[in-house]
């Protein structure tokens, strides 16, 4: 075995924590170093305690993949420690495994009722014992994979419905004003907007799957010139319906702007649609909202602003701006739905074309929100 020097102050052994992180809690010191330097040649990171209330304070800095709990201990013993790292929702899934002498079996199955994994009785057969951390570091560690792929499902779910809702209101709203007779004129718009709509989900359901391929495969967007009067054209086309349902209109200034950036074509799309359609929704019937594109002087990077003449933002609303399922202050001035993701997924994704994104806002003064993205 390797040296070892325990030290429950500085806390853990100098490994690599490569195979997890056990926090071994006992007040014999000598079994503390026999853990330790067991633990250790097997490449787990080891933390110390030598009292109950010092292992929750250490895990309150910390949290480990496992804890190996002596039983009895003055002051707080094990079974109180248990108790209330079960009773705390942030560690509660912490696998607990308790060290125990042959005369304490009584306790030992009480312990397991209480919501520890597994015991271990004293003096330890070195094999067994990593036989049972390694079983449940590899058990916590598959849980918290899970719960990461449950997270990031339900994340997608949400963006899709998040996405899908812009065409399919306006395909409600084409459809509606069909039903009554309308000017040829009017009649022909609308049902380009209907074709507009349609393309519109077909795309993004299209996009979604080739995403997924690629993103199983490289993990990446696919970043390449995309030219910028193709992303803003389809812009203002999808949200058209929506403009005229209240009597909006949707201005396009980008004289200032270069040909093509450098970005993900569906991806850009969807950041800007998130934008115009936020704008649109919580501005007053009969306002404007501007789509702008320019290079500044002198920058590498193209700003394209969205502005509105709505109720712009607080402060408080301002600071969790894009925070996932964050609803604001401020409401659709129509009954329109919100979701609170559409501004995280658009943070999300202009971090990953190696953009950024931000907003310029004053209660009562409208809002302007920006993109910045390399030019191609």
């Amino acid at each position: 075995m390797s040296p070892l020097n325990v030290s429950t102050h500085q806390g853990f052994v100098g490994t690599s924590g490569r195979d997890g992180v056990v926090l071994v809690v006992d007040d014999v010191d000598r079994n503390l170093k026999s853990i330790g330097s067991i633990l250790a040649d097997e490449r787990y990171e080891v933390l110390f305690a030598t009292s109950g209330r010092e292992a929750l304070d250490q895990i309150a800095i910390r949290v480990p993949d496992l804890v190996l709990l002596d039983l009895m201990m003055p002051g707080m013993d094990g079974l109180e420690v248990c108790q209330r790292l079960k009773i705390n929702p942030l560690t509660m899934d912490i696998p607990v495994i308790f060290l125990t002498a042959a005369h304490e079996m009584e306790l030992a199955v009480k312990a397991l009722e209480q919501g520890a994994v597994d015991f271990v009785t004293k003096p330890f057969h070195a094999p067994e014992l990593l036989a049972r951390v390694r079983t449940q570091v590899e058990l916590k560690h598959t849980r918290d994979e899970l719960h990461k792929i449950i997270a990031e499902k339900n994340e997608l779910m949400g963006a899709v419905a998040h996405d899908l809702k812009n065409p399919l209101g306006a395909l409600r709203f084409s459809a509606l004003m069909l039903r009554d007779p309308v000017p040829p004129s009017v009649h022909r718009e609308l049902v380009e907007g209907l074709v507009e709509s349609c393309d519109a989900m077909l795309a993004f359901i299209q996009e979604r799957l080739e995403r997924s391929a690629r993103e199983s495969q490289a993990g990446a967007l696919k970043i390449g010139p995309v030219a910028l009067d193709n992303v803003l054209a389809r812009i203002v086309q999808q949200n058209i319906p929506a403009a005229h349902a209240k009597q909006s209109s949707i201005e396009l200034d980008a004289d200032g702007a270069p040909p093509a950036v450098l970005a993900d074509y569906y991806a850009l799309c969807q950041v800007l649609d998130n934008l115009v359609s936020n704008a649109l929704k919580f501005s007053p019937p009969g306002s404007r909202v501007t789509l702008s594109a320019e290079r500044p002087a002198g920058e590498a990077d193209v700003v394209l602003s969205v502005s509105d003449e709505g109720p712009g933002l607080t402060d408080e609303d301002r600071s969790h701006l894009f925070e996932p399922y964050r609803r604001l202050s401020a409401k659709p001035t129509a009954g329109e739905s919100s979701t609170g993701l559409g501004l995280s997924i658009a943070r999300r994704l202009m971090e990953r074309m190696g953009g950024s994104i931000g907003c310029e806002a004053a209660p009562g003064r409208g809002a302007r929100f920006w993109v910045r993205i390399k030019a191609a």
